[in-house]
């Protein structure tokens, strides 16, 4: 009769556990958009980080996955959503910065790097760079701080972006394609 009593018990017990720390635990398996991760230090500032899936529901949770993507260039045009706040190499293998896929990153409350101007995420029309003379990368900063141009706009070569002494172009190391920027 304890018996009887104890199994569903213990049955309904493990029902309610499973079900509190849904979301919480870490996913497993490939990366996937609508997951979510955690960091060493601040989301958007990759430098350095290592980034680590989390459950949704954890209070480590800062940021989710938006898009997985294929791997860019670095400062290349991406695949990524606009509003992408850092992108993040993974290696499906489970291993950080390999580089075969991206996962485009948003954190989950702000400050929002991504937003247009703010200093991070994917290169667009009214970001602002800093001077690529200066840096072995292109190197995005926040409008509000002082810059060495404005993106205008991807460009398929250096010929296409806009001429003239307040205009450069800024080529991708290994690609035909350019940054069009306005300098000041």
């Amino acid at each position: 009769m304890i018996i009887g009593i104890a199994v569903p018990v213990i049955v309904v017990l493990f029902i309610v556990a499973s079900a509190l720390s849904n979301g919480k635990s870490a996913p497993t398996g490939e990366w996937k958009a609508g997951q979510c991760v955690s960091s060493e230090g601040r989301i958007g500032d990759q430098a350095g980080k290592a980034f680590h899936r989390t459950g949704c529901g954890s209070s480590d949770a800062k940021a989710k996955v938006t898009k997985m993507t294929a791997s860019v260039l670095i400062g290349g045009p991406t695949d990524c959503p606009d509003d992408t706040d850092a992108m993040v190499s993974v290696d499906q293998a489970h291993s950080i910065n390999v580089g075969k896929e991206v996962a485009c990153i948003r954190n989950l409350s702000a400050p929002h790097p991504g937003d247009v101007g703010q200093g991070g995420g994917v290169f667009r029309a009214g970001d602002c760079i800093l001077d690529p003379q200066q840096s072995s990368h292109l190197q995005e900063t926040a409008c509000a701080s002082p810059h060495w141009g404005t993106v205008l706009r991807w460009a398929a070569d250096a010929a296409s972006c806009p001429q003239g002494e307040s205009y450069d172009a800024v080529p991708l190391f290994a690609s035909k394609q350019a940054l069009c920027v306005r300098r000041g």
